[in-house]
């Protein structure tokens, strides 16, 4: 991104099996930078989480209606009074739970089915939602189960059962458990989903998360569906929601992302000043270090710019001195910003004052260094060509030439003077000679004698003239 003005390119929050698309809708709702006191309660306890906590929490990250919270609980708690009794075989007993969990609960893969809620209505699941039921069922049974994370899908694994050094366990197939070893349960999954499992040992493309962060994945997919559909500001809120669960540096950066989507949205719809009013309350929310220099800088860059376009050059230099829409601007690109506003004042006054005053102003900009020779050049040929155009009315070319013609030195050495200046020569040229031959047509000598005189003085050494200083003579001979 340049250090002047520019366009905030959205980004995408990384998501478990869902594709993110920056589309814009019409809707702005009230965008919400503290997280909900029960996450943050939980977000404090230490893992393993109460069981109670897993419930609520997985609901709350759901977008369960409050009012609701305490009847789905009781449902989930009817659920797990009602799972095989364990034997005290983590293996076993996990594999038998998988089996039991697609037997009795699961219905239906759903890729963007990520609520827990909605699966305890319906059955339907994608990765994460089924991951977070058999986390909570297991957890019940005493199994020891954590969250494994690849690139783009999510799964279970047991914690060392039976001194076998962990199972992994994929939620969305029956077959699903220990699929390393089992052909049936790979293609099984592959076919679902559309996604290739990661084993164990490839750690650039898996890794172990706690509970806490397995359930913030259920923001993570709800976020992904909002983008979709262009309700940036609601994200906001939720991506504040995951980080305080979750409490990693992912989710610290997505809802970084979350704050400039929502940034970009406002800037491209011009509400840069609300926008800059949004930065600042989300930097107090990062803190010291939230990294929104650049996307405040674009935001107060673009709104400027919009009001030298349409020549509001106080409101522009305006919002450059306000504390509030300043606050997060980096001192450099605000004096860039301010010397933008003042040469565009500049060029306002040399378009709209009489000739002298317009000249007098570009010269003293230069001379004082504010501006530079290319800007001096281009408001001189500006300025001189516009007034010789002007006096040149009519067919006054001389004029037009003697004002180009007696400009000062440091003017006429500028590159494209002498074309320009050439222009206006030629054309009084031809106006004489017209006047000449028009003079000799009518057979008035003395007339064209007169005019030839005149044009010679002005512009000796002329062929045109030195010829028809020639014609003249011819008819003057007895």
């Amino acid at each position: 991104m340049n250090q002047t003005t520019g366009k905030l390119a959205a980004a995408a929050i990384p998501l478990i099996t869902i594709l993110l698309l920056f589309v814009m809708t019409d809707a702005f709702g009230e965008v919400r930078l503290d997280p909900g006191e029960e996450i943050v309660q939980i977000g404090e306890m230490a893992e393993p989480l109460p069981l109670d906590a897993l419930i609520r929490s997985s609901l709350i990250a759901s977008g369960t209606d409050p009012g609701s919270l305490d009847a789905y609980t009781g449902q989930m708690m009817d659920l797990i009074d009602s799972v095989p009794p364990a034997t005290g075989d983590d293996a076993y007993d996990g594999e038998e739970l998988l089996q039991w969990m697609h037997e009795v609960i699961l219905t239906r893969y759903i890729e963007q089915q990520t609520a827990l809620n909605i699966l305890l209505d319906r059955g339907t699941y994608n990765c994460v939602s089924s991951a977070v039921l058999y986390l909570i069922l297991a957890r019940s049974m005493g199994i020891p189960v954590h969250g494994v994370l690849t690139t783009d899908h999510a799964f279970c694994r047991i914690s060392d059962a039976n001194d076998n050094g962990g199972i992994d366990v994929e939620t969305t197939t029956a077959y699903g458990f220990d699929p390393e070893t089992r052909t049936d349960a790979l293609d099984s999954f592959t076919g679902r989903t559309g996604f290739s499992y990661v084993p164990p040992g490839n750690y650039r493309k898996r890794r172990d998360i706690g509970e806490k962060e397995l359930i913030s994945l259920i923001y993570q997919n709800r976020i992904s569906v909002l983008q979709k559909s262009g309700r940036w500001d609601e994200t906001v809120g939720l991506s504040r929601d995951r980080w305080e669960l979750a409490g990693s540096e992912d989710a610290a950066a997505d809802f970084r992302i979350s704050i400039t989507n929502y940034a970009a949205d406002m800037d491209r719809r011009k509400r840069q000043v609300d926008g800059l009013r949004f930065l600042n309350d989300a930097a107090e929310s990062l803190g010291e270090h939230h990294g929104l220099e650049e996307t405040a800088s674009v935001l107060l860059g673009n709104a400027v710019a919009y009001h030298l376009r349409a020549g509001r050059m106080v409101e522009a230099a305006a919002m450059l001195e306000d504390e509030e829409l300043i606050a997060l601007v980096p001192e450099d690109f605000l004096e860039e910003r301010r010397r933008d506003a003042r040469e565009k004042s500049l060029e306002v006054l040399i378009k709209s004052t009489p000739f002298e005053e317009a000249v007098a102003a570009a010269d003293r900009s230069y001379s004082d260094g504010f501006i530079g020779r290319a800007r001096w050049e281009e408001f001189s040929l500006y300025l001189w060509s516009t007034e010789a155009r002007r006096r040149s009315s009519g067919g006054k070319w001389l004029e037009g030439w003697s004002l180009l013609r007696e400009a000062p030195a440091q003017n006429r050495s500028i590159s494209r003077w002498d074309a320009i200046e050439e222009t206006y020569h030629h054309n009084a040229v031809v106006v004489y000679h017209n006047r000449f031959a028009d003079a000799i047509r009518k057979q008035r000598l003395t007339e064209a004698r007169q005019i030839l005189d005149e044009a010679l003085a002005l512009f000796p050494d002329t062929p045109v003239f030195e010829q028809d200083q020639h014609t003249l003579e011819n008819l003057q001979v007895p």
